[in-house]
């Protein structure tokens, strides 16, 4: 519900590593949660409490702009091979 209360999750979070920071009064505690996983809400620290802070990391692959699936990256990795092969053509026939 917080997440969902700040406008979820951005296509480039990574649900699989959400980060819970919990304050005890030890200290400050860092927990790992992946809400793919069924048993997820199980676990003491899905249901968060004060001042609990909660950090979602981007995905390498989405966060880069290169595609969410591997055939996507590809065609990312291929259409700028084309432009750098492109460019060096036009420039050497110059």
């Amino acid at each position: 519900e917080a997440i969902a209360n700040v406008g979820g999750i951005p296509i480039t979070g990574n649900l699989k590593d959400v980060t819970i920071i919990r304050q005890y009064p030890q200290g400050q505690q860092i927990h790992h949660l992946d809400l793919t996983d069924v048993n997820v809400m199980k676990s003491p620290y899905y249901y968060i409490q004060p001042n609990d802070m909660i950090y979602v990391k981007p995905l390498k692959q989405k966060s880069w702009g290169t595609g969410t699936t591997g055939r996507e990256t590809l065609a990312t990795i291929v259409s700028v091979l084309g432009l750098v092969t492109t460019t060096i053509l036009l420039v050497n026939r110059l």
